[in-house]
């Protein structure tokens, strides 16, 4: 297929790509960790160690200090990558692997070059620790730049040729392929199709699936299409999708209120009405990361987009990994989206919606500690396909290479049935009440109680059952279920779309789920 159908998702704006000079010298820019959550994560996770990020982009400087291996330990055992790659010279403990599956974009005889956006994306979810003084007045203190995970492994794989040549599917399906053979933990894709194409005609769905499948973690970017409602994109249920907010000033004080940008696409997705998208927030305006070297030496600039966005999710997948290697892709989901701030205006200043904002904001320490988390096995998502009334030639064609299926075969699954940390659901005149059910799975204390509270829009009541889970041992499963009524069956609701939310409070978390209601 053409290769403009996959774009790079970086907002082009002279008035987003700032110098990093530009910030204030006595800024300790640990990305996405702000407020002081870096230090507390950092102890949990060891900063990533262990952990392979893969990062789908359009080229690195491999010998970026951001890349460096000072203190790295080797690559884990279960490694199998290669450093083949025309434009880097060679890897080490940091940068373990690198590709290059480019040719067939670029003109004949040229070679890969060092591409901004993947040296920036690669640093912003993996970047060594490096001391930035280039810039810095004199005797001004010296900035301390890393990635969210600093100790994570990175394989880089290049499938775009910039932005001028951009990506191809093709590309994109055997990069995945390569980086689930090579042993990848995480796969970063700050790229996305602008198209809508059913699960079922993007060769890239089938990918990640086949990523899930295999326990690798997958985040991706929502898209920066901005307001236009439905533009969200990489919106299958199996990945983590990220749209962007930035830190606004109130009365002078940085980072004191979280905004979604006007440039981040949103919900709902088009492909499936029972699953809300995105699912989660990073930072995603002037974010200051590598960028290739030049004769100058300034080597590292603030870019925007949720491609920023989503390698910030990629670095705490790999701390969340990290601290607890055995969770699934799904387990890991749950606990960036459940314990997210949702406490977050949108660009005109007024709360943000759901399919603006996802859960909301990522908060890495709380991420690392969840309590309870919503699990998927990926055969779980199957009977889901196959409730969204793909065929059993297009639901094999998703699924791939896993055995065929026959959806008149099983009990097909509603969408708003999907085991996810987040609610979607349609209440109609003909249809005034839905219940959807929910299982947890208890990754805290052994012996726990969670009691529910619930907040609900005027004119919908929700009940849930039972009103309490307890706990009596690690991993133990509850299962509860939730109905939604109109409170006056033949009256309309105030607006098309209402927001409502489920939270299970114990005495040590708050475990909550975003519900979007859609009336008609």
């Amino acid at each position: 297929m053409a290769s403009s159908k996959i774009a790079l998702l970086l907002v082009l704006s002279s008035k987003l790509l700032l110098a990093a000079t530009a910030l204030h010298d006595d800024d300790d820019d640990t990305l996405a960790l702000q407020g002081g959550q870096h230090e507390a994560v950092w102890s949990t996770s060891n900063m990533g160690e262990g952990v392979i990020i893969g990062v789908l982009d359009d080229g690195i400087d491999a010998g970026h200090p951001s890349f460096g291996d000072e203190g790295m330990p080797p690559p884990p055992t279960r490694w199998r990558g290669r450093c083949k790659h025309a434009g880097v010279a060679s890897c080490n403990s940091k940068l373990i692997g690198a590709r290059d599956f480019t040719r067939h974009l670029r003109r004949p005889g040229t070679a890969p070059r060092p591409g901004t956006h993947g040296t920036h994306a690669s640093s912003v979810a993996a970047g060594a620790f490096v001391r930035r003084a280039g810039g810095a007045p004199a005797g001004a203190p010296v900035v301390v730049v890393s990635g969210v995970a600093p100790r994570a492994h990175l394989a880089f794989y290049q499938v775009c040729a910039g932005a001028a040549r951009g990506c191809s599917r093709g590309s994109v399906v055997h990069a995945v392929e390569a980086a689930l053979a090579d042993g990848v933990d995480v796969l970063s894709l700050s790229l996305g199709d602008d198209d809508g194409l059913g699960f079922h005609e993007d060769p890239v769905v089938a990918a990640t699936f086949s990523a899930v499948v295999r326990g690798v973690f997958v985040c991706a970017a929502a898209g920066n299409k901005g307001r236009t409602p439905g533009s969200v994109a990489n919106d299958a249920p199996w990945i983590l999708t990220v749209g962007a907010s930035s830190q606004s000033q109130q009365g002078g004080a940085p980072r004191s209120a979280a905004t979604i940008p006007g440039f981040s696409s949103r919900g709902p997705s088009r492909n499936n009405g029972g699953v809300m998208k995105p699912d989660i927030v990073g930072p995603g305006v002037d974010i200051l990361g590598a960028v290739p070297r030049s004769a100058r030496g300034q080597s590292f600039a603030s870019l925007s987009g949720t491609s920023m966005a989503a390698p910030h999710l990629s670095g705490v997948a790999a701390l969340i990994k990290s601290a607890h290697p055995t969770w699934s892709p799904a387990a890991i989901k749950s606990a960036i989206m459940t314990t997210a701030d949702a406490s977050l205006t949108d660009e005109t200043g007024t709360p943000a919606s759901y399919f603006a904002m996802g859960a909301g904001l990522v908060d890495a320490a709380k991420a690392i500690d969840p309590g309870l988390v919503y699990d998927t096995s990926p055969e779980e998502y199957i009977p889901y396909l196959c409730g969204l009334g793909y065929t059993d030639e297009q639901v094999n064609r998703i699924i791939y290479p896993a055995p065929a299926v026959h959806c008149a075969e099983m009990e097909n699954t509603e969408a708003k049935d999907l085991n996810a940390p987040s609610i979607m659901v349609a209440l109609t005149v003909d249809g005034p009440a839905v219940t959807v059910s929910r299982t947890v799975t208890n990754v805290g204390a052994a012996r726990s109680v969670y009691r529910v509270d619930v907040s609900a829009p005027d004119g919908v009541s929700i009940t849930v059952v039972p009103g309490e889970l307890q706990f009596d041992e690690v991993n133990q499963k509850a299962s509860f279920v939730v109905t939604m009524e109109r409170a006056a069956p033949g009256s309309a609701l105030e607006s098309e779309i209402l927001g409502a939310q489920l939270a299970w409070v114990s005495e040590e978390h708050v475990v909550r789920s975003p519900i979007s209601i859609i009336s008609a």
